[in-house]
């Protein structure tokens, strides 16, 4: 017979080689030199005794179930996988819609909001809300703006309205997020106007971005800032003007010129919420889960079993 701490060893490790290992009962039964009809009855002893459990995720939906093999791929807190609308741009209201309740969620002191057009989506859906009671939170860019025609590049703005309707303080970034050299923007960053706000990044708890593809509008100096490097290390996407590649790995500037929220700020984020339109690639969202900086995403449902897909087949 069998000393009861020689066999619980031997269910645990028949159970790491099952459950873990993907080996099969027969090869299991090869490996050790026991019968496969053993491999059997310790399998079920070490389920019946508690040393493994199961449990069934029950969803009702696609969505749900996407959203659980998303958690589950890239170690998330949460995924909101939004159902798809009858046009792009209704699925990325939708998108932003749910984002915007997430401000509500958690009692965050600091907010961070960066760019995109799914920021500018998110301060749409926010302008015609009625505002909350006053809180007590700070919300503030996480980079300086730039003159494009579409508001979600106008970082203050997005910080005026997102913050009136939450009913909170904003603090504003007075700086384009561009500079003409790193001198310049050296130069600024010793001033007092700037430093209120970059003193916030280090203690944010609840922060917004945008997921957005590379090469995409704009284009954020890249020539001027990256020299080609971003064609040569096969850049997917990036938040803010951050930008990466597939596998996750931050491309370095050759210009430091921006006025942004580093990475590094970023991964110290209490929550780092990124959404996600409808028209972005599969890669651009997996090189982003990938800087293992996102905690929560939210994206539509196609986006979402397309980036799944894209994960299943590299790993066949």
């Amino acid at each position: 017979m069998i000393p009861a701490d020689k066999k619980i060893e031997r269910m645990l490790n028949v159970a790491h080689m099952y459950y873990e290992r993907d080996m099969t009962q027969n090869q299991i039964a090869k490996e050790l030199g026991i019968s496969r009809p053993l491999v059997s009855l310790l399998l079920t002893e070490a389920r019946s005794c508690g040393l493994v459990t199961i449990t069934i995720n029950d969803v009702q939906s696609r969505e749900q179930l996407a959203a659980k093999q998303l958690e589950s791929c890239f170690n998330l807190h949460r995924a909101l996988v939004q159902p798809d609308a009858a046009s792009a741009d209704a699925t990325d209201n939708a998108t932003a819609c749910a984002a915007f309740r997430l401000c509500f969620e958690d009692g965050a002191e600091n907010i961070g909001i960066g760019w995109g057009s799914m920021m500018g989506r998110m301060a749409d859906w926010a302008e015609p809300e009625a505002g909350e009671e006053h809180k007590n939170c700070r919300l503030f860019p996480l980079i300086g703006g730039i003159g494009a025609s579409y508001r979600g590049y106008h970082t203050n703005e997005l910080a005026r309205i997102i913050s009136g309707k939450l009913g909170c303080e904003a603090d504003y970034l007075y700086f384009p997020a561009f500079f003409d050299s790193e001198q310049e923007l050296a130069l600024i960053r010793n001033m007092e106007t700037f430093r209120g706000v970059s003193q916030r990044w280090d203690d944010i708890d609840l922060a917004f971005v945008n997921v957005s593809n590379y090469p995409s509008y704009p284009d954020l100096g890249v020539e001027y800032r990256y020299s080609g490097q971003l064609l040569r290390r096969r850049a997917v996407g990036r938040i803010l003007a951050h930008y990466y590649d597939e596998d996750g790995s931050i491309i370095q500037p050759d210009v430091d010129n921006v006025i942004q929220c580093s990475v590094e700020q970023l991964s110290h984020a209490g929550k780092l919420v990124a959404l996600c339109s409808a028209h972005l690639k599969e890669e651009s969202v997996i090189g982003a889960l990938r800087l293992k900086l996102i905690d929560t995403l939210v994206l539509p449902c196609s986006l979402a079993e397309r980036v799944l897909a894209r994960m299943e087949k590299s790993q066949a």
